[in-house]
């Protein structure tokens, strides 16, 4: 009996004296036991959404589908003097009919549809195919070839305008989809991310600052809307790049160019840009030796008569580099710059003539519109 009273004895002590040594720990070392507590904070979901059929809905109102029709000349070898001589000319016609698929994005709730020129570029009869499959003829209201941009008008009321994004927000990675009528297959979907932004040199427009994406741009996309994974418009399809076998190369023009120039087609039915007649010189075209090729600005090649440049002063091997003390990279830079000034802007053109340095102030004039 003794012998269990001092064991239940032992036992109580060191519980006690287990208890006490904690509580010390606790009240001296008190992180040790927060660092040790369960993390209980949510951990947030890491996986892709598994559908963006809200985005999709969201956006599908708001995407027709066009067709175009126009009437192309026929290049033939045979003269229409000829023709009728030889009793042809009821055999050979004079004009084909062409037809264009595009795509283009309700802007406003009265009718204003935002495509691609080169959708509508000389089209004598434009159909406009909304999302519910009604048909209406569309007119064209102003272009803008600079940027490849196209402001049409239907006669048709409570339509659903997109809701456009900040571009300039757009970052590369983020999940984009474009919408349109690829082969005539209105209100097909691709899925993809946006590849880079900024890219330009690809000669399809003069002004070029495209959105580049995966995902999939095929003919009849021109004009259709690329959203994000919300629904929003971030740019315009506008070309593909499929050079030497090339695929998921795909380029769009910013949301933000797209409304800018659309308020100024609205507003003016046109885009006003500021022009000095010259043309550059193109290394390509020329056999010249690299050391006559300048190191920085742009060369000019030749200048058109009665145009600012000409009254200005400036001539064959000019060299400018630098506009409003901007400094010119290249021949891009520069058309994208001129383009980009007002009809009636006095700029400050500096650079040499025969290895003397110059500055210049020339008043711009509209650009011709025959001028590339």
């Amino acid at each position: 009996m003794g012998r269990s009273l001092s064991a239940l004895k032992f036992i109580v002590q060191s519980i006690i004296a287990g208890l006490a040594i904690g509580f010390l720990i606790v009240y001296f070392k008190p992180e040790i036991i927060k660092n040790n507590e369960v993390n209980t904070t949510p951990i947030p979901s890491m996986l892709a959404p598994t559908s963006y059929a809200a985005a999709v809905t969201k956006i599908s109102p708001s995407v027709v589908s066009i067709y175009a029709q126009s009437e192309v000349v026929r290049n033939t070898r045979i003269s229409p003097e000829l023709q009728k001589f030889m009793g042809l000319s009821s055999l050979v016609p004079q004009s084909v009919t062409q037809q264009y698929l595009g795509s283009g994005v309700v802007m406003t709730s009265d009718g204003y549809i935002v495509t691609n020129y080169h959708v509508i570029k000389n089209a004598t009869q434009i159909i406009v195919s909304l999302w519910d499959n009604s048909l209406l003829e569309a007119k064209i209201i102003g272009s803008d070839s600079v940027t490849d941009i196209a402001v049409l008008r239907i006669e048709a009321l409570n339509l659903k305008p997109a809701t456009f994004a900040d571009s300039d927000k757009t970052q590369t990675g983020d999940i984009v989809m474009a919408v349109g009528n690829p082969y005539g297959l209105s209100q097909s979907v691709s899925l993809g991310i946006v590849s880079a932004k900024g890219r330009s040199g690809l000669d399809v427009s003069t002004i070029e600052n495209f959105i580049q994406t995966d995902a999939a741009i095929n003919e009849g996309n021109s004009g259709g809307a690329l959203i994000n994974a919300n629904g929003d418009v971030v740019g315009i399809s506008t070309a593909t790049f499929n050079e030497n076998g090339a695929q998921g190369i795909n380029f769009a023009i910013p949301s933000n160019a797209t409304k800018l120039i659309m308020q100024q087609i609205l507003k003016d039915g046109k885009v006003f840009r500021g022009w000095l007649g010259v043309y550059l010189y193109t290394p390509q075209l020329f056999f010249r030796s690299r050391i006559l090729q300048p190191q920085e600005g742009v060369m000019i090649y030749g200048v058109y008569p009665t145009f600012p440049a000409m009254n200005a002063g400036l001539k064959h091997n000019d060299i400018i580099t630098h506009i409003n003390d901007i400094k010119i990279l290249d021949q891009r830079h520069y058309r994208e710059f001129i383009a980009q000034s007002r009809p009636g802007e006095t700029l400050e053109i500096r650079g040499f003539s025969q290895g003397e340095i110059f500055t210049k102030q020339v008043q711009t004039v509209e650009r011709p519109p025959q001028i590339k």
